[in-house]
């Protein structure tokens, strides 16, 4: 839940024209100016989540965060650094989500990158 200052703050940022997106320290949507009907971007969805991603290969980055989809059980983006990359994580082809049919093509595309991200879960 929100505090009363943090929505204060979101209502004069959203009445300059300003679109907001807030996520909470575990990583899970709480608010956003913009529906997630008709929305192309993951950090709208309420199966959207932010988890660490540490890379045992990297030792000076272990900040990074990943971005995770609970509902297909896999990891939509990877070393993730700043806040503006978490907002501008488009749906993947494989999203239940997506709105769309997809073509024999896409199908296929979508098979191989759902294994890919479910193995680094």
């Amino acid at each position: 839940m929100l505090s009363k200052n943090t929505l204060q703050e979101i209502t004069k940022l959203e009445e300059t024209g300003t679109s907001v997106v807030a996520i909470d320290s575990k990583g899970k949507l709480s608010y956003s100016s913009q529906g997630i009907s008709g929305c192309e971007y993951c950090d709208q969805c309420s199966d959207f989540r932010l988890l660490p991603d540490p890379d045992p290969y990297d030792w000076f980055r272990d900040n990074d965060m990943k971005a995770v989809c609970l509902k297909v059980n896999g990891v939509i983006a990877g070393a993730l650094e700043r806040a503006s990359e978490y907002t501008n994580i488009r749906k993947p082809l494989y999203c239940p989500k997506l709105g769309r049919e997809l073509s024999d093509e896409e199908k296929i595309k979508a098979t191989e990158q759902l294994k890919w991200a479910r193995e680094r879960m």
